[in-house]
């Protein structure tokens, strides 16, 4: 088995629930530094979240960010890239989920920035924006994703219902687990899979050479698109049950001893 770049998600993935990487997982970037093989860090974290990153060895300097929709360079603290969807289609299909799902509330993210419609609780700070989805819409920066939040219904469940409404429009999708529902929603065709594409064609890399690692549905496309697809053994049923490999041991060590395994 040839393989000449990898990728990981990072939450569920290649963090553990503190967002702490693991000794194991440390030495598996060294290792695969030293083999000449990059490791890119493919997420749907925006830019402003990869704090993370900070001090690990042997990363690819530029992350895809947002399931695809950019791509960002952690020197230069820069989007590289940005495939950004139309402000006028995401207010018509944030129009059709509410009316189809009742309580839904919407969000804008342009990556360093986050705006949301003032029923939306969140954290305050200098990079949230609280106004009516109109008003976000005109802002003239491109937006990486429109979010759909729902305190009624899960991920999964937000999912069923929504992805009729949103239909080809745009790409809908989600990853977050918890108390409350979220859809990730991006420009049509814009998947972690899409970004990664154009990544692995400037390097030289052929997808059936590319080992990518991923626990839940915003993963799917990437863990197709690549030869060697890993899915979490612990992540989203969708993946678990989709035919990819599994990997083995506890989640927070468990890419770096396939790297190893991979690489050794």
């Amino acid at each position: 088995m040839t393989v000449r770049l990898i990728v990981t998600d990072l939450d569920g993935t290649f963090v553990d629930p503190l967002g702490e990487v693991s000794v194991v997982n440390r030495e598996a970037l060294t290792l695969a530094a030293d083999r000449g093989v990059p490791v890119v860090v493919a997420t749907g974290r925006p830019s402003r979240w990869l704090d993370v990153l900070d001090g690990l060895p042997g990363l690819y300097p530029e992350v895809v960010v947002s399931n695809g929709a950019g791509r960002f360079d952690l020197a230069t603290r820069r989007h590289t890239v940005v495939h950004g969807l139309d402000p006028q289609v995401a207010l018509e299909v944030a129009d059709d989920l509410r009316a189809a799902i009742p309580g839904t509330v919407f969000a804008f993210e342009w990556g360093e920035r986050f705006g949301c419609e003032p029923g939306l609780q969140r954290e305050k700070g200098d990079w949230l924006t609280e106004a009516p989805l109109a008003e976000l819409a005109a802002i003239s920066e491109p937006v990486l994703k429109l979010c759909a939040f729902h305190h009624e219904l899960d991920s999964d469940a937000l999912a069923a219902r929504g992805r009729s409404v949103v239909g080809e429009r745009l790409t809908m999708t989600h990853s977050h687990l918890g108390d409350y529902g979220l859809l990730e929603i991006s420009a049509p065709g814009v998947t972690k899979a899409f970004g990664l594409a154009a990544l692995s064609a400037e390097l030289g890399v052929d997808p059936a050479e590319v080992a990518a690692f991923g626990d839940m549905p915003n993963d799917l496309p990437m863990l197709a698109w690549a030869g060697h697809g890993y899915a979490i053994a612990e992540g989203h049923p969708s993946l678990v049950g989709a035919g990819f490999r599994l990997t083995e041991g506890p989640q927070d060590e468990a890419v770096g001893r396939v790297i190893m395994q991979l690489l050794g």
